[in-house]
């Protein structure tokens, strides 16, 4: 009688196993899917948004747990540029050099060109092509009498440029001469701004925002090959889908529990089929 109650348990628990096991690969089937309108783009694809163009790159998992992630770039050509120039600085324009001065008072840059004075007195036919020097001044020394007058009221009113605030300043950036504009002045620097292009770069990741030329988007991957770039209206739609994947899998695991465990007691059954009796 032991056995044969032993016996109708392995079969009970052994049938529920198996149904358990079969059903969890008829609901695999019913798995729901993020099934959102979007772009599927992979490495290097291009896509607009309103008149920028972006391309996607660098499409890969991000960790062991799966995570994807991927890179997205773009050239924006009205990008925003400002440097500074400092007060008692030099700048050189057309082979000459010029002193840099800056007045908050009056909003104005102003170079001062500096001036060669040895060149300026072998041009000037009057004087010596060298000062004389007493109690520390300089001094040139006339041809003619051999007079002397400092050489500061001897040197010609020096070549000035002054640009005010919004005034068009041409700034000595790294790739060359750059037109910028004159965009606040200090009495220690002056600001210049301009627009050119540059090249920019934003992460991709599951389900994370990205701003576009025309709005906001996110990032989904069906797959490891592929990202799909996504309104931010669907975002609702995304989350819901993502909760009732998450519901499937917690009863995905509950039938691999009922799976298991029936399978363990049937065998536990089995066992004890085949106890000795009493006596």
């Amino acid at each position: 009688m032991q056995r044969r109650a032993a016996a109708a348990y392995f079969l009970f628990f052994l049938v529920v196993s198996v149904a358990a096991y079969a059903y969890i690969g008829v609901a695999e089937s019913q798995r729901p899917a993020v099934d959102i309108e979007g772009p599927e783009l992979t490495n290097d694809s291009e896509f607009s948004s309103g008149d920028q163009t972006y391309t996607v790159s660098n499409i890969q998992p991000t960790g062991d747990d799966g995570t994807m992630a991927a890179e997205l770039a773009w050239t924006n050509n009205s990008s925003q540029y400002t440097e500074t120039v400092d007060d008692g600085s030099e700048v050189t324009r057309n082979n000459t050099t010029y002193d840099v001065s800056t007045d908050n008072a009056t909003g104005t840059l102003t170079l001062t060109a500096q001036q060669n004075v040895t060149q300026l007195l072998q041009e000037d036919s009057e004087v010596y092509n060298s000062l004389a020097t007493r109690d520390g001044t300089d001094y040139v020394v006339y041809r003619a009498d051999n007079s002397t007058q400092p050489v500061e009221e001897w040197l010609p009113e020096p070549e000035t440029v002054t640009y005010t605030t919004g005034d068009q300043y041409p700034y000595e950036a790294d790739d060359g001469t750059q037109t910028t504009t004159l965009s606040e002045v200090t009495n220690s620097s002056a600001t210049v701004e301009w627009t050119a292009s540059r090249e920019e770069t934003a992460e991709l990741s599951e389900g994370g925002n990205v701003t576009l030329a025309d709005g906001q988007y996110f990032a989904y991957f069906p797959d490891q090959s592929t990202v799909k770039i996504i309104s931010s209206d669907k975002y609702s739609q995304y989350q819901e889908t993502l909760a009732a994947q998450d519901y499937f899998h917690e009863r995905k695991n509950g039938l691999w529990g009922i799976s298991i465990l029936s399978g363990i007691a049937s065998v536990l059954m089995l066992g004890m089929a085949y106890l000795p009796n009493r006596g």
